[in-house]
């Protein structure tokens, strides 16, 4: 994501107050981290196919920090 559109982003803004609807913010962890760790499995599996086709190094780099990036935030 460039820096722009990150900067635009507003977490606070889209965060729903789990008090008033009842709903423990914890309750969609387990499925956001699960999906997260998908994720990374895809990524690691193009990844993988970069690197036996003799792909990009730049492309095999970013990959490297992004499935490891997943991996992170999905508690691995």
């Amino acid at each position: 994501m460039k820096r722009a559109v990150c900067e635009i982003i507003s977490h606070d803004r889209l965060r729903v107050d789990s008090q008033r609807e009842g709903v423990p913010g914890g309750a969609l962890e387990p499925r956001v981290r699960d999906w997260l760790a998908t994720q990374s499995v895809i990524v690691e599996d193009w990844l993988n196919q970069l690197v036996a086709a003799n792909g990009d190094e730049r492309l095999v780099g970013v990959l490297c920090q992004h499935a490891a990036f997943l991996r992170e935030a999905a508690g691995d």
